[in-house]
């Protein structure tokens, strides 16, 4: 911590150490770290932290930024419901282009970070994207939700994914 002080000091740079929060990342279950000290303040060890609007986990699973997500989503989705809905007057290239815009935008933010997480945490994203595109397209509900995306030619967030990796 003193190399850090003194880098600080050095650049006159300041950091707000009551925003400031320690996380420890391993695969194995944490051990209780020592207390971090900086400026004669101790500095919290926290199970998650949000860095640039992402939850980062002590294991990097990043599932409970993957559920946060899927909830802010869902909520932009029943807020532009009335723009969607099979009774609205856009035409069904407006409303994708509404999906693109406000839901898939949130669902795709730090994407290339999170690529690497598991199958079941993709699932839940391509779920939610399926009801989208199902009142969209004015599908009924009994429509498959795993074969709607490529029904209706959009790409699966696996395979848009990893176009983020080239």
């Amino acid at each position: 911590m003193s190399v850090l002080l003194r880098y600080f000091t050095r650049w006159k740079l300041q950091v707000n150490i009551h925003k400031t929060e320690a996380i420890f990342f391993t695969r194995r279950h944490p051990v209780p770290p020592a207390p971090l000290y900086f400026q004669h303040t101790v500095i919290p060890w926290n199970p998650q932290v949000r860095y640039l609007g992402l939850l980062l986990d002590p294991k990097l699973l990043f599932t409970r930024h993957l559920t946060s997500i899927t909830y802010k989503a869902t909520g932009i989705f029943l807020q532009l419901f009335p723009l969607l809905a099979r009774d609205s007057t856009l035409s069904i290239p407006n409303k994708i282009t509404l999906y693109k815009l406000f839901i898939r935008s949130v669902l795709t933010y730090a994407a290339p970070v999170w690529t690497n997480t598991s199958s079941s945490n993709y699932r839940h994203l391509q779920i939610l994207q399926s009801k989208c595109l199902c009142v969209i397209w004015q599908l009924p509900q009994a429509h498959p939700h795993p074969t709607s995306s490529y029904h209706l030619k959009h790409r699966t967030y696996q395979r848009l994914h990893l176009s983020f990796d080239r």
